[in-house]
Formats: C-alpha cells, sequence, structure tokens
C-alpha cells in the first residue's frame, strides 16, 4: 500500500531536516541510528539474534544472504516463495504482486534455544496485512539475489529519491521515462497525479519506445548507460524529439567517454547517476555532477585496495525486512581526491570503476599473479583511440579476458587502430611487470537486455 501522506513526510525529512553542517556530526549521528538499528534486528531476525554491536556481525556477501535467506530476514518469508514470485512476475512482465504478511510484533521468543525459528503473532492486535515487495537482482556478479522491501520502506525509500532528483520541488509536474529490465511497485511508488512514473521494458523494440518518447516527452529519462547511449544516437539522428531536463544514469558504470557523449547529445552540463543495487540505494550524484555516497541511509566501512580505491562493506540502518548489515559489495569505488564544491559531508566518489571481479589477471614476470584494475585496461582503449581518430571514434568497445587468459578487444577499428592499442597493452605490461598475452580483435557487439560491461574477466584468478 502506497501512503501518499508518508512519501511527503520522508521527502520533507531527507530535503530539509535530516542535513548535516560537518563530517563530524554525521558520524555522531550515525552512530546512534546504527545502534538503534542492531537492537531492533538483534530482536527480530533469527539469523542476528542477541547481537547488537557492529562488530559481533559477520562479514557478509549475496552468497551468504541468499544461503541464510530464511533465518536473516526480519518477516519470516522463505526464500522459496519469494523466488518463485519475482520469477512469476518475470515471466509474465507483471511486477505488480507482492507478498503478503501478518506484521505482528515481530518479536523472537524470550531467551532460551529457538524450537521454531518462526514469529510470533500478538493475540491482543488485530492482524493487519501489509505487503513486501520482492525483487530480483540481474545476476550480473554471478549470482541471483532476491530482495525484500516491506510497505514502509517503500514509501522512506520513495521521499528519499524525490528529495534527491526533483528539480522543482515535489509540486512541480513530472514525466519520468525509466528504462529497465523489469518494472517493479518500488518504482511505482512514487508515481501520482503530479509524478508519473512510465516503464520501458528494455526487452521490447527501440523503435517502439522511440515513438512512445515522442508522444511522451518526459522531463526525466532513466536508464542503463547503453540504452541512454542508444537513445543518444537517436537523438542526433533527429528521430528522438525528446528534451529532458534530468538524465539518470543507472545500473551498469557510467564511463567518463559515454558521460561526455550523453551531455553532447542532450545538451546538459550534467549527467545525474545512481549507484543502487539489490543491496540499496548507495550514491547518487549532486547539482556539481559529483557521486556522494548517502551516508545518511548507510554507513560504509572501506577495504582499500590502494589509497584511493577501496570496496564497500555497507551497513543500511533504514531497512528492517532484509538486513543489510557488513555486507562486502565486490564494487571497486574511487575517491575524489578534493572537496567537492557543493560542500556535502558525504563522501565524494571520483567514479565507480567496476567489479573486482572484474580486475585482469596476468602471469608477472617474477611467477606470480599479477592483476590489474579495470582502469588501466580502459586507459589502453582511450589513449589509443583518442591519439588515432579523436573526431570519429564512436565510443563503443569492449574488453574481454576470456577463459583462455587472452584478451579481445571488441570494436570497430581499422589497422592503425588496433596497432595503437597493442602499442599500449604492451607499455601497460612493461610498466605493471606482467607478461602480455595474446589480444585479438572482434566487431563491437552488445547483447540486447543484457548489462552493458565495457571491462569484463571471465578467466578465474589463480
Amino acid at each position: 500500500m502506497i501512503d501518499r501522506l508518508m512519501v511527503l513526510k520522508h521527502y520533507i525529512y531527507y530535503k530539509y531536516i535530516r542535513t548535516f553542517r560537518s563530517r563530524r556530526a554525521l558520524e555522531c549521528w550515525q552512530r546512534k541510528k546504527i545502534s538503534a538499528h542492531l537492537k531492533y534486528v538483534a530482536a527480530h531476525s533469527p539469523l542476528y539474534r542477541g547481537k547488537i554491536s557492529l562488530e559481533e556481525y559477520p562479514v557478509i556477501d549475496k552468497a551468504y544472504m541468499m544461503k541464510h535467506f530464511d533465518r536473516l530476514n526480519t518477516a519470516g518469508i522463505r526464500r522459496k516463495d519469494a523466488a518463485a514470485l519475482a520469477v512469476k512476475a518475470e515471466k509474465d512482465r507483471d511486477f505488480s504482486p507482492k507478498l503478503q504478511i501478518s506484521p505482528g510484533p515481530h518479536t523472537l521468543k524470550s531467551p532460551g534455544k529457538l524450537r521454531n525459528p518462526q514469529f510470533l503473532r500478538s493475540p491482543r492486535l488485530p492482524q493487519r496485512k501489509t505487503g513486501i515487495t520482492v525483487g530480483l537482482s540481474s545476476g550480473t556478479s554471478g549470482l541471483q539475489g532476491l530482495f525484500l522491501v516491506s510497505d514502509r520502506e517503500k514509501n522512506q525509500w520513495a521521499g528519499y529519491i524525490l528529495a534527491r532528483f526533483l528539480d522543482r520541488g515535489i509540486m512541480g509536474s513530472y514525466d519520468t521515462a525509466f528504462f529497465m529490465r523489469a518494472d517493479s511497485n518500488l518504482y511505482q511508488a512514487v508515481s501520482s497525479k503530479n509524478i508519473r512514473f512510465h516503464f520501458f521494458d528494455i526487452y521490447r523494440s527501440m523503435e517502439e519506445h522511440i515513438k512512445r518518447l515522442n508522444r511522451l516527452k518526459p522531463q526525466i529519462l532513466a536508464g542503463q548507460p547503453s540504452v541512454l547511449l542508444l537513445l543518444a544516437e537517436k537523438k542526433r539522428r533527429g528521430e528522438l524529439e525528446i528534451h529532458p531536463r534530468t538524465i539518470i544514469s543507472i545500473a551498469e558504470v557510467l564511463e567518463k567517454e559515454d558521460e561526455r557523449r550523453l551531455k553532447e547529445a542532450f545538451e546538459l552540463p550534467v549527467i545525474h547517476q545512481v549507484y543502487q543495487c539489490t543491496e540499496g540505494c548507495l550514491a547518487s550524484t549532486c547539482p556539481r555532477g559529483t557521486l556522494h555516497l548517502h551516508e545518511n541511509i548507510v554507513h560504509i566501512d572501506r577495504e582499500y585496495l590502494d589509497k584511493r580505491r577501496f570496496i564497500p562493506v555497507i551497513t543500511d540502518f533504514e531497512r528492517r525486512t532484509q538486513p543489510i548489515i557488513r555486507y562486502r559489495l565486490n564494487d571497486i569505488l574511487v575517491e575524489k581526491g578534493t572537496p567537492c564544491p557543493c560542500g556535502s559531508p558525504f563522501l565524494a566518489l571520483k567514479k565507480i570503476e567496476g567489479r573486482e571481479d572484474d580486475m585482469f589477471s596476468f602471469s608477472g614476470i617474477d611467477g606470480q599473479e599479477k592483476r590489474v584494475f579495470p582502469d588501466f585496461i580502459r586507459r589502453c582503449i582511450l589513449f589509443a583511440a583518442d591519439e588515432v581518430i579523436p573526431s570519429k571514434w564512436t565510443g563503443e568497445y569492449r574488453v574481454v579476458q576470456e577463459m583462455d587468459g587472452n584478451i579481445t578487444v571488441y570494436a570497430d577499428f581499422k589497422e592503425q587502430q588496433k596497432q595503437r592499442v597493442l602499442k599500449e597493452f604492451t607499455v601497460l605490461a612493461r610498466d605493471q611487470k606482467f607478461i602480455l598475452p595474446k589480444v585479438r580483435f572482434a566487431p563491437y557487439l552488445q547483447e540486447q537486455g543484457r548489462k552493458m560491461k565495457r571491462i569484463e574477466r571471465k578467466v578465474p584468478h589463480r
């Protein structure tokens, strides 16, 4: 159930009330929020029963969360039931159904061994059904995940998103076109008379989408960079006749070169980004175009790979139905070296570099495994293309380290460009002290409906 009043309440809270003047004030407030949240989780999650300090919680990942799904969530929902609903929604392309539960007090039995890890219903209070939205991640990390969001959390999420992205206030009129693999009543929570969300299924024909967009003329356009780039090309050709005020990149890494192309095509000073995954909405851009972590809803521990790059370990102190506590992502984030001019105390990011899994793996000249960050692989392509054909290159490419350890560059390069790319890889191998495997070239190809990954590693690490 969507409670519009609650959405408005959360919008006002995040837009005007819950602000911070300093990093110190933010961290002090975070500690209080985490403490209160852990007390709730310790009383309601069978898996985390009695754990009231953050250090008591294990560092987990998606595999751990899926394995312990039934005992981790606080709503008594079984993984098989949630998966059945999510899979049916994907097959039917109908994402409106929700799981219905009777909330009750959801408190674990008193100390002592639990005979049956189920939640108690209050015998005195009337049982009112509440809806649980079930979502299915795309599985780009190798394991498809399930996420649960209650109606309360959905209202809160809606208020937060509106506070971040409505450039003319909540009373303005907005049509938002969002391109995604799956619709969800989570997104439809934002819809109202003046704020209208329109789902565009990325599996459907692009020509059909162009006609619909031209009729709709949305003020906000959101989608994966791979989709936005296709729309940008249609815009350049004069086939797409829309002038959105805001463009939001989601679901994939937005490369700097792709960001530049989108700015030029849509004549916008900033392309916004939302860093959101199964585990929550973790970061978004400020008006200056800088990505900031959402540290007013999540706490981030940083597992550093070097001075600036780190793996985030997140604790979401707002999500209760499916607690996300000390959850290690496999994304590589890069801190911004200088403070953002917007003045926000939230940590500023230079970029999201890619997945830790996509660090290329080579044999070092010392016989040890040598891992290379995605950004270094990316530069081999961009430096070469920039020098050879700065005005003609379309910017479309993928670099894949195949199962045999060799590299395939998918790009529509001519011989001169290929030789320049090879030279850049040779320089990288020398500087990073690894043995360069065979580098092959193939025409550019992007599979429809699949997340675009410019840099992808298939060979397993040693």
